[in-house]
């Protein structure tokens, strides 16, 4: 069985949940908190995504949702679609620099864009988490993260886009737990929560992950993570 770095898949007590292989938790690990080996920029993945992958949200609650969220952004420059637009599609449409970190025979790639908007900053993450090592930058996207953060971030590239312009599928920045109680049905006041969904699609089963952070009733971060397998 080919190691997953995260394979949202496993269903517990009713929920469907993040799990992981020995073997890639222990990559993971690696990919993580150790030097490992880069390509492009010397850079760590930090904030949400770096506690998704590094199983660090696994606790919280989660909640099943029955139909599949639609599993594409919409920007002026690039419409992005989870499991099919590439890291290369990414840097095309909005620069920066790929990075990727690998572990033995897996890896994962990313681009990370910090801008600030009313005064906020905020971090836009486009992750390949599913990656053999030696198959590049042209790997799917796989996760897209955004969040609200008070720290500089030297891994990530100036933004130059506009993120009021985007069309999102799911509630975000700027929305609050109304929003996902109206969605979902439950949303905590503050702290994390992940809805998620598995089933089989057109031509692959699919599992959907939305992890969201909320503080004071306020969405501060989301990820959204989808993974095909046939």
């Amino acid at each position: 069985m080919p190691k997953k770095i995260a394979k949202i898949a496993a269903i517990h007590g009713g929920h469907v949940a993040s799990t992981w292989l020995l073997t890639g938790a222990l990559a993971m690990t690696l990919l993580l908190f150790s030097a490992g080996t880069m390509s492009a920029k010397e850079g760590r993945l930090s904030g949400l995504p770096s506690l998704i992958l590094g199983g660090q949200t696994a606790e919280a609650p989660t909640y099943n949702f029955q139909q599949p969220v639609v599993e594409e952004v919409k920007t002026p420059t690039i419409n992005i679609v989870l499991d099919k637009t590439t890291l290369d599609d990414i840097k095309a449409a909005f620069g920066g620099e790929i990075r990727i970190r690998s572990a033995g025979d897996i890896a994962v790639g990313w681009l990370c864009y910090t801008f600030v908007s009313q005064s906020v900053q905020r971090d836009v993450w486009f992750i390949a988490n599913d990656m053999q090592a030696a198959s590049g930058a042209g790997e799917a996207v796989n996760m897209i993260a955004v969040e609200e953060t008070s720290e500089d971030q030297p891994d990530c590239d100036k933004g130059q886009f506009d993120l009021a312009k985007w069309t999102i599928p799911v509630p975000t920045l700027g929305d609050d737990k109304a929003s996902l109680q109206q969605r979902f049905g439950n949303a905590p006041e503050s702290g994390l929560v992940r809805y998620a969904h598995q089933g089989a699609g057109a031509d692959a089963q699919i599992s959907q992950s939305l992890v969201y952070r909320l503080k004071d009733g306020k969405i501060d971060a989301v990820a959204f993570t989808q993974i095909k397998s046939k």
